[in-house]
């Protein structure tokens, strides 16, 4: 790649991390951005760098689920009904490619980080906003859609994102402006994590902040300040009135019992229940249905709920199974299911090299429990990103270790 070819495609690449938390606004602009790149690659290949990256074991096994999907999808004759999910699976693949090409990741982290920024900083100040001119200390759940520039399960994850990121920045940088500046931001994402009272990603960001004092402190110093840090942090939820009713459903008084709450409050429930249900019928033992018969067949569940008002939303929502893991289990099969976590499992073995590394692929683990990343662009974007930029914090430690 010539120089200006170059620092064409590292902005390119900027500009992608740092639209990636507007990309319900922005879709159109991230697509043709990621076109650029792609022409870029071809007209001035690397073929050196093609095959390193490729030489990565997760990396292989991710092409083989994609490859066995594409194939699944051929047999079961569900190509083109199947195809939207396919195709997100594949963008992973090539958005791997692509950002592993920007010479400079630092231009990576710093867009996104900068992208999150501005979403959840307009985010803050519109929930702000609501709570100043409505007297009310909760967000109703009509209100969300309309204060949230980007989705709050999302916003939430990007935050945990940013945070890893920043921390890392904290411990390696030399520049005391930039190591304070990253501190000060910790803490703003810190208190919009707070503010948003995303459930996924205030658990997450608890398991991150558990897995760095572990790695950073002696074991009997570690124990301590983990017992100390789960105290305090089920002591907020039972005093903060947002979060207390986001985790506990305080507001309903109706029902006394936790699981009652859970079943009446919780979509993910009934979501849930019903795909386990489908499993049961359909046997998926080792082949699956495919993504367009699974999400039809839990549309026909949430057909048969009794109250006319859940069923409705349901429907309108054509909420999918919410969990990556099940999705895969129930469209491809245990077999799909057995390759995702052999690349589940040599992702996280490459990451046990870093603590940052290991925290941001634990937290993209953690986030497939609660959504289906692969049925969203946005999910295939930032899976991608997440793999990259864990690669890289454990490519550049082993860059200073060489050059100390």
């Amino acid at each position: 790649m010539n120089n200006k070819l170059e620092k064409t495609y590292n902005y390119i690449g900027f500009l992608i991390c740092l639209s990636i938390p507007f990309m319900t606004y922005a879709k159109a602009f991230v697509n043709i951005c990621m076109i650029c790149l792609f022409l870029i690659l071809v007209v001035l290949p690397n073929k050196q760098k093609a095959l390193e990256i490729i030489k990565n074991n997760f990396f292989k096994t991710f092409l083989m689920f994609l490859l066995f999907v594409a194939l699944f999808t051929v047999f079961n004759s569900s190509f083109f009904l199947d195809f939207s999910e396919t195709r997100k699976i594949a963008q992973i693949a090539l958005l791997f490619i692509l950002f592993s090409f920007v010479n400079d990741k630092r231009l990576l982290i710093y867009g996104f980080i900068l992208g999150v920024f501005i979403s959840s900083l307009i985010t803050g100040i519109n929930i702000i906003n609501y709570y100043l001119n409505s007297f009310e200390l909760l967000i109703s759940k009509s209100s969300v859609e309309d204060l949230f520039i980007t989705q709050r399960l999302y916003l939430g994850f990007f935050t945990v994102i940013s945070a890893i990121l920043l921390f890392n920045i904290y411990q390696t940088s030399i520049n005391n402006v930039q190591k304070y500046s990253s501190l000060l931001l910790i803490i703003y994402f810190l208190f919009v994590l707070f503010l948003i009272s995303s459930r996924s990603a205030l658990l997450i960001a608890v398991v991150v902040f558990l897995t760095t004092i572990i790695h950073e402190l002696k074991p009997q110093h570690s124990f301590l300040l983990v017992v100390g840090a789960v105290l305090i942090f089920s002591s907020i939820i039972y005093t903060n009135k947002n979060l207390s009713n986001r985790f506990l459903y305080s507001e309903d008084s109706i029902r006394s019992s936790f699981i009652d709450k859970i079943k009446t409050h919780e979509p993910r429930y009934d979501i849930w229940k019903f795909s386990g249900q489908i499993f049961k019928e359909e046997k998926p033992y080792f082949f699956g249905i495919g993504t367009f018969k699974t999400q039809e067949l839990l549309v026909s569940k949430y057909q048969l709920m009794p109250i006319e008002k859940r069923k409705n939303w349901f429907i309108e929502r054509n909420f999918n199974t919410h969990n990556q893991y099940i999705d895969i289990t129930i469209s491809y099969g245990i077999i799909g299911l057995l390759i995702f976590l052999v690349f589940v499992k040599e992702t996280v073995k490459f990451s046990l090299k870093n603590i940052h590394s290991l925290n941001l692929v634990l937290s993209l683990l953690l986030f497939l429990l609660v959504e289906n990343i692969f049925h969203r662009q946005l999910g295939s974007f930032i899976f991608a990103l997440t793999l990259v930029l864990a690669l890289f914090l454990i490519k550049s430690k082993n860059e200073k270790n060489i050059n100390c």
